[in-house]
């Protein structure tokens, strides 16, 4: 279970750890974005990959509206893909202040999960120096180019999601769903999580569907996973790493310490669903109709670098590169309401295993499949 957890967890960190992103450009790129528009090209690369990874968390939680008998239990492993839509494969470059696209007339960049090479943006001389009052004397009217870089690509518009869950009868014909993991530690990175679900029948209390030849079940589910990275010294952002051109920097006089930078995410997931199933001999198609709440966190901690645009030093005449540090320079938040209604069918086999595959309609659509030891 843990090696599910962390190869479920890496496939969101590998837009966060400039090790893995080394084929769509160096993450430290979003640096060069500079202190205005650092937060809007980092929100839109990264927030619509932390959307469907925890909408994932949402996925496989039943195959059927069937409760155990008490202390029947079964164990579930799960796979599945979501796909981004269309609008979230793209963000918006409008609005930014100091950055310009190379291509005029360049209005969009793809996000981690979306497709193709990133676009080219240039960085150019702020009207004002860090105190906010100076007028920048390389400014030139908005015309000065500081530097230029490459957005990052897009990944895939695909990601993958996977779990374990235990599931046992108690008393009250309820099932209790477990996934946990506890921390799992590797290479700076850690990761654990923990999800609870409830299935309970609602055929004894409501005398309209007694009779009924189905199974009536609602489920309520929670789960949130806990994410840590820190960046090893080889990869940590650090002025060199932005200053290009053969341009020399001033670096900023608070700290040259970039030793405390890493990643945190925290993502959750909420489902309720009304679930109708009906067996027939090994066969049993399953609907779920309900809503999934989503939220995700990713918080860049520690010291960062970046461009606070070019300033002849005293004395000389020699243009240097003004690097600020900022402490924790950016964190991308979301919340998502998505009404959900999923088709899937249960297939048992050998007696005490199953498979199940299913398809789940809302805004990020996820379409899934598991295997299961299962006694009912």
């Amino acid at each position: 279970m843990k090696k599910i957890i962390y190869l479920t967890a890496i496939v969101l960190l590998i837009s966060t750890s400039p090790s893995t992103i080394k084929a769509q450009n160096d993450i430290s790129n979003i640096f060069k974005a500079g202190v205005v528009d650092l937060n809007q090209v980092a929100n839109g690369y990264l927030k619509p990959a932390g959307n469907c990874f925890s909408a994932g968390l949402a996925t496989n939680w039943y195959n059927t509206a069937a409760v155990h008998k008490l202390l029947g239990f079964d164990l579930t492993i799960g796979v599945g893909v979501i796909a981004t839509p269309q609008t979230e494969r793209t963000f918006d470059l409008s609005g930014l202040t100091n950055l310009k696209p190379t291509i005029s007339g360049t209005t969009q960049a793809p996000t981690l999960v979306g497709t193709g090479n990133g676009v080219e943006l240039n960085l150019m001389q702020p009207h004002f120096m860090a105190d906010g009052t100076t007028v920048n004397p390389l400014w030139n009217n908005g015309t000065g180019k500081i530097t230029s870089f490459v957005t990052p690509a897009g990944l895939s518009q695909y990601v993958p999601t996977a779990s374990v869950q235990f599931t046992i009868g108690l008393p009250f014909i309820n099932d209790v769903s477990i996934r946990y993991s506890p921390t799992v530690y590797s290479s700076g990175f850690e990761a654990s999580m923990l999800g609870v679900g409830i299935k309970h029948n609602l055929k004894q209390w409501l005398p309209i569907v007694k009779n009924l030849p189905v199974d009536v079940a609602v489920l309520l589910a929670y789960n949130k996973l806990n994410m840590k990275y820190s960046l090893p010294t080889t990869d940590q952002i650090t002025p060199e790493k932005l200053v290009s051109d053969g341009l020399g920097y001033i670096p900023d006089a608070t700290s040259s310490d970039y030793s405390t930078q890493g990643v945190n995410i925290v993502a959750k997931a909420m489902i309720a669903n009304l679930i109708i199933s009906k067996k027939l001999a090994f066969i049993t198609p399953y609907l779920g109709f309900g809503v999934t709440k989503t939220n995700f966190d990713l918080t860049l901690n520690g010291n960062y670098p970046t461009l606070d645009g070019l300033v002849i030093p005293t004395g000389t005449t020699t243009p240097k590169m003004q690097v600020k540090n900022i402490t924790n320079p950016f964190q991308v938040s979301s919340t998502e309401v998505m009404p959900n209604a999923t088709i899937g069918l249960r297939l048992k086999v050998l007696w005490l295993f199953s498979l199940h595959a299913e398809y789940t309609l809302q805004k990020y659509p996820i379409a899934s499949a598991g295997f299961g030891l299962s006694i009912r």
